[in-house]
């Protein structure tokens, strides 16, 4: 009974050693292993430029391509305006010109389906600059001069080959999809996206099956002559 007991007392004792221990260990800390032994600082390093490396060449395809884009609409201008593109670093869906240079944000590349729909951006920032000294814009507001520049856009996108029926989608995605407002009517004094896509509709029609002048400022006069003010759209 007695060496029961010992027994016994002794088991509690064992118990007690190991509660002591861990009770300690917790208050202590255990040793686990850290995140730098998971992600060493070599690795991380070796990731991180591997990414750069694809970041970079994300980049110069896009600035490729809008080359590309850019090139085959200058070469389907009678006398095409001094210009160079840019691809910016931002996410925005936006195009803008400046200082002879079309500026593309990353978000726009991002954005577009197609060349089709890139031709329709970028031409309607070539539609901004004059092709010739004495050729500029002929409206006199700002809303005026985008429709105008939309006008030119969409000619320039259906001499150099592409589809501006299927490049105008752009817009019909950017009313779908973007905040609501974004790059429509009054904020920026652009037509609204329905007009845009109307009107897109009316000169397709137009340019479909029939030879182009020679120069973009005659078609334009005859889009004016044939669509009037443009109040008549639906």
């Amino acid at each position: 009974m007695t060496r029961g007991r010992n027994v016994v007392r002794l088991g509690i004792m064992v118990l007690t050693a190991s509660v002591l221990a861990l009770l300690t260990a917790c208050a202590s800390g255990f040793r686990e292993p850290g995140l730098s032994v998971l992600v060493s600082e070599q690795k991380e390093q070796a990731q991180a430029a591997w990414l750069e490396q694809r970041a970079a060449q994300f980049r110069w395809r896009q600035q490729v391509r809008l080359e590309g884009v850019l090139t085959r609409l200058l070469l389907g201008m009678p006398d095409p305006p001094r210009v160079t593109d840019e691809v910016v670093g931002c996410d925005a869906v936006d195009a803008y010109v400046g200082e002879e240079r079309i500026k593309v944000c990353l978000g726009m590349l991002r954005f577009v389906k197609s060349d089709d729909e890139l031709a329709v951006v970028v031409g309607h920032e070539l539609g901004h600059l004059p092709s010739l000294a004495d050729h500029g814009l002929l409206g006199g507001t700002q809303k005026g001069a985008e429709r105008e520049a939309d006008i030119r856009g969409l000619f320039y996108a259906h001499r150099a080959g592409y589809d501006i029926k299927v490049g105008t989608k752009v817009f019909e995605r950017m009313a779908v999809e973007l905040a609501s407002g974004f790059g429509d009517t009054e904020a920026g004094g652009h037509p609204t996206h329905a007009e845009r896509i109307l009107l897109a509709e009316k000169i397709a029609l137009l340019l479909e099956g029939r030879s182009v002048e020679q120069d973009p400022e005659v078609t334009l006069k005859r889009f004016y002559r044939l669509m009037g003010s443009f109040d008549d759209l639906p």
